[in-house]
C-alpha cells in the first residue's frame, strides 16, 4: 500500500500472462466441444441399435412361443393401424383373470410413418388395438418372415415349428427366432 491506498487492478505483466493461459485453454476446450458434438450422433445410432438387438428378440421369442395360429397374409386387419405393412400375426388363446379364454393377437408390422419402425400391435377379443410398442427404430429396407419345420425346411407358417424375423438397421442385420410350444 502506498499512501494509505490500495491498490486496484492489473499489471500489465499479469495481463499478459492471463491471456497466454487462456490461449491455451480456450482450443483445448473447444476441440473438446467439437468432438463431443460429432460422436453424439454416432453415440445415439449405436444404443439405438442396441435397444433394437435387446427389444425385438425379446418381445417376438415370446409371441411366437405361444402361438396356435401364424399368419402372413394382408387379408386379415387384426391389430394392423392404415399404412402399416404385416410383417407376421401371431394368435393364441390364453385364460384371463376371471377364468374365461380370451383370444389374443399380436401383428408384427412395418410402420412407415416419419420413421421406418418395426411395431408390435397387441390385441385382446376384438381387433382394438391395447398395446403398440416400437420394437426397432431406423429399419432399411422391408424385414423378412421367414418360417421353418422341425426338420428344418422353409415351410408355410401355418406349419412352422420355428418362426424367424429378419430385421436389417443402421448397424447391420440381426434376427429374432422363436419356437412354436404348439402346432
Amino acid at each position: 500500500m502506498r499512501d494509505g491506498r490500495r491498490d486496484a487492478g492489473l499489471t500489465l505483466v499479469e495481463l499478459l500472462v492471463c491471456l497466454a493461459i487462456s490461449g491455451l485453454i480456450i482450443p483445448v476446450l473447444t476441440g473438446a466441444l467439437i468432438i463431443g458434438w460429432k460422436t453424439t450422433d454416432a453415440t445415439v445410432a449405436s444404443l439405438s441399435d442396441s435397444r433394437n438387438r435387446q427389444l425385438v428378440p425379446s418381445l417376438f421369442t415370446r409371441d411366437v412361443q405361444n402361438a396356435k395360429t401364424v399368419d402372413t397374409t394382408s387379408s386379415d386387419t387384426t391389430c394392423e393401424l392404415a399404412g402399416d405393412t404385416l410383417l407376421v400375426r401371431l394368435r393364441w388363446t390364453e385364460t384371463g383373470s376371471s377364468g374365461v379364454a380370451v383370444d389374443r393377437a399380436a401383428s408384427w408390422v412395418l410402420s412407415t410413418g416419419t420413421e421406418r419402425l418395426v411395431e408390435r400391435r397387441y390385441c385382446a377379443t376384438a381387433s382394438t388395438v391395447t398395446s403398440n410398442v416400437s420394437a426397432a427404430h431406423g429399419i432399411v429396407g422391408t424385414p423378412a418372415v421367414t418360417c421353418v419345420s422341425v426338420a428344418g425346411v422353409t415351410v408355410g407358417c401355418g406349419l412352422a415349428a420355428n418362426v424367424a424375423l429378419t430385421v436389417t438397421d443402421g448397424s447391420g442385420t440381426f434376427t429374432a427366432v422363436g419356437r412354436r410350444r404348439t402346432l
